[in-house]
């Protein structure tokens, strides 16, 4: 199985998605439509999971790129918007071509900057964040943390992708292991601590292993 594969299967395991539902052929070929053409990558995701529930409704959505007319850019594709629709994140039309092409994000239609190499990169982390917000079972609070707290992290949880460039300049890493997802939101210097996990056991193994780290917000 391989690293995108591998990914995906994290993320439905997370959000225990059963079973996972795509988009038809006809509600991708109307994306199409309007946008010309998707990525392999892209496209892909979205006729095996992108219509599964249980991967909407989160703090940030993935959108099917027709479905907010609003969003539809002359260079670039948006397939991810932010729950205030202040930061979306999109591929360049001019690369469709490429199977697995890099994600740029742009805050109030400003500059569009780089935020991954890769589609499938951006979708693993972007929902490993979704999740450390998410989750069924979280302590209801962010936290500020300090570089030598975030060392001990590193120290104890697997690195599970990043992205950058999200609302305000935020670099976003994601860490975590089976059921559970931790994120650190960087900016400037401050450091944002959120985690989540989806059953019980993964988030009080979780809560110690964090629980003198950070300051609560």
């Amino acid at each position: 199985m391989n690293l995108i594969k591998t990914g995906y299967m994290d993320i439905l395991k997370l959000f225990k998605v059963s079973p996972p539902v795509g988009y038809s052929e006809k509600e991708i070929a109307d994306a199409k439509a309007e946008v010309g053409a998707l990525p392999f990558e892209l496209e892909s995701f979205f006729l095996k999971y992108g219509a599964s529930k249980e991967l909407h409704g989160l703090q940030d959505e993935l959108i099917l790129p027709n479905r907010y007319k609003s969003l539809l850019k002359s260079d670039y594709i948006v397939f991810f918007n932010e729950n205030q629709g202040v930061c979306q994140a999109a591929v360049k039309k001019s690369d469709v071509s490429l199977p697995d092409p890099p994600v740029y994000t742009s805050v109030d239609d400003g500059e569009w900057k780089l935020s991954s190499p890769h589609v499938s990169e951006f979708l693993c982390a972007m929902f490993g964040y979704q999740a450390s917000i998410c989750l069924a079972f979280n302590p209801e609070e962010f936290y500020f943390i300090t570089p030598e707290e975030r060392e001990k992290i590193e120290g104890m949880f697997p690195r599970l992708g990043n992205f950058e460039n999200w609302l305000y300049d935020w670099d976003i890493t994601v860490y975590g292991k089976n059921g559970g997802r931790i994120a650190l939101m960087e900016n400037g210097g401050d450091i944002q601590m959120n985690y989540a996990a989806n059953n019980e056991q993964e988030y009080s193994q979780m809560r110690k292993a964090l629980e003198n780290i950070g300051e609560a917000i």
